[in-house]
């Protein structure tokens, strides 16, 4: 509801009072510029404020008369409104608007002279008015209930029920972190069940998309098309919904007031500067967060608390592992060499990058820093652009070397029988292990039903060895292998948790990692930097 208007200064010396008690002051010059306050109007009296309103000649239209009509029948102290830019309080009450700007959740609208909050804010706006015993209402509707039966069909363990209890002390607000392989998912659909709120499910990858849409299938007893898919070219929305994060933040602003339940499924996404814009924007009440990383080194896991809520419970795999939920594990390094050739060639690339980051960024200590300054001016610098591309020749060769392929050659023999995950960086090296093996791969561009064949042949042990380039590193339930080999990889945390988690699943003997690490190059280090975690400065 808006209705702006405007008066001459003359005019508004003799119907100051009136006009105040009926309307908001925006600004003013020679003109006084207006905006209706339907809450005010009311405490006012109808009648006696459209009779003002004509007798200073400001024209009020038939739809906006019969909304404050309306709103009159049953009076109201706060009034909420929104647009493309969030939602409007309306209210006649000062005390109400001081208490809401102590606690930072509402700001002022100087163009357009209203008090303005996030859709995120809306619950405790409201609980604040009721708990001041002030009446509220909004233009848009708050149902969240589903028109869904559905039950868990399985029980929890000891540790999940823990962390669901937990959640639901911080008034189902709140970050849950627990390792790869544990369960979280079966805490989400435990809140779906008790909580029958429409429910929007986040995930950063199609894979999950689809995953989540059988897992809630499977243990709620969803019929399968009962679940939207929202991601992937498809742009559906139903009771439950699973969307990516890309899509939410393109379109979830269209659904602000549908949703009561939010699940954020490997919520260190979630904290990135879209992705959290998007989740300001909806007024879900319930938001629970899921990841075994929950730290970023860049420091974003301090935005969790605004738009999730905080960690309320972590637990290590080492506890789990005691109580035999995940399994125990080894892991190995294996060291391979460069020839003389390789190695001066390694240095030679290194050292053009190394020179550049010197010269240009003397002051500069952190890599993953130096590395996204010469990104930044690569665009318009040759010089940077020939950095950019000494490194990654110089990590071809440490990452990609055909020794490596020997070994894995011979992993493959020692550890025939068993379940193992090949893993690599770069693509060219798992299409060669693929087409010298003959082992199925799964790369970022493999279609979704060949990938969802390679997965289902895999659980089920038809097919006993699967390669990936990073495609499966992040919440693709992958289950039961015991044997992962890193051929390459990157310096992230994030990632060597997820392939870890990839083998430690409960079984009755010890899960293995192995790292096949190239000698006197950057591949040590970076394996050290995938072990190294801090509690706030995690990798990214």
């Amino acid at each position: 509801m808006v209705l702006i208007f405007r008066i001459k200064y003359s005019t508004t010396t003799f119907y100051l009072s009136d006009l105040e008690n009926i309307a908001d002051k925006i600004r003013h010059n020679n003109y006084v510029l207006f905006r209706l306050n339907p809450v005010k109007v009311i405490k006012y009296g109808v009648n006696n404020a459209f009779e003002t309103l004509s007798n200073i000649g400001v024209y009020v239209p038939e739809e906006i008369r019969k909304l404050i009509e309306n709103l009159a029948k049953d009076p109201v102290d706060v009034y909420i409104d929104y647009d493309d830019t969030g939602l409007i309080l309306y209210t006649h009450s000062h005390h109400f608007v001081n208490i809401l700007m102590s606690k930072k959740i509402i700001f002022y609208d100087n163009e357009k002279g209203l008090w303005r909050f996030m859709p995120k804010e809306l619950h405790k706006v409201l609980n604040l008015a009721l708990e001041n015993n002030y009446r509220w209402r909004t233009s848009f509707n708050l149902d969240y209930k589903v028109g869904l039966e559905f039950r868990l069909n399985t029980s929890l363990r000891e540790y999940q029920e823990e962390a669901y209890k937990r959640w639901r002390e911080k008034g189902c607000r709140g970050v849950v972190v627990l390792p790869v392989a544990a369960g979280k998912t079966l805490i989400a659909l435990k809140a779906i069940e008790d909580l029958k709120m429409k429910t929007l499910i986040l995930v950063p990858t199609i894979d999950l998309l689809h995953q989540w849409r059988d897992n809630v299938s499977k243990f709620l007893g969803i019929p399968r098309n009962n679940v939207a898919i929202y991601g992937g070219g498809k742009h559906d929305i139903g009771y439950i919904t699973v969307m990516t994060y890309d899509s939410a933040t393109l379109n979830l602003y269209k659904y602000f007031n549908f949703f009561g339940f939010i699940v954020a499924d490997e919520c260190h996404h979630a904290v990135s500067q879209s992705y959290r814009t998007a989740l300001t924007m909806i007024t879900a009440p319930c938001r629970l967060g899921l990841t075994a990383t929950p730290f970023r080194s860049n420091g974003l896991h301090k935005f969790y608390d605004g738009i999730i809520g905080p960690i309320v419970y972590i637990l290590e795999k080492e506890d789990l592992q005691t109580k035999g939920y995940l399994a125990n594990h080894r892991e190995d390094k294996i060291y391979v060499e460069l020839s003389k050739e390789e190695l001066d060639m390694y240095k030679e690339y290194m050292k053009i990058y190394i020179d550049f980051c010197r010269k240009r960024f003397p002051g500069v200590k952190d890599p993953k820093k130096k590395f996204q300054l010469i990104l930044k001016f690569a665009s318009r610098d040759s010089e940077a652009r020939e950095a950019l591309r000494a490194k990654h020749r110089a990590r071809k060769i440490a990452l990609s070397t055909d020794r490596k392929i020997e070994i894995v050659e011979k992993l493959l023999s020692m550890y025939k029988g068993e379940k193992i995950l090949i893993f690599s960086r770069y693509t060219d090296i798992i299409k060669k292990i693929s087409r010298q093996f003959l082992i199925p791969r799964i790369l970022h561009d493999t279609p979704e039903e060949e990938r969802k064949k390679y997965l289902d042949m895999f659980r089920r042990g038809e097919i006993s060895i699967l390669a990936t380039a990073m495609a499966l590193d992040e919440g693709v339930d992958v289950p039961d292998a015991s044997v992962a080999i890193v051929v390459s990889g990157t310096g992230s945390y994030r990632e060597y948790i997820q392939r870890l988690g990839r083998i430690l699943r409960p079984k009755n003997k010890e899960a293995l990692l192995i790292e096949i690490i190239t000698k006197k190059t950057i591949e040590p280090s970076l394996s050290r930097r995938r072990r190294k975690f801090e509690m706030f400065n995690g990798g990214s």
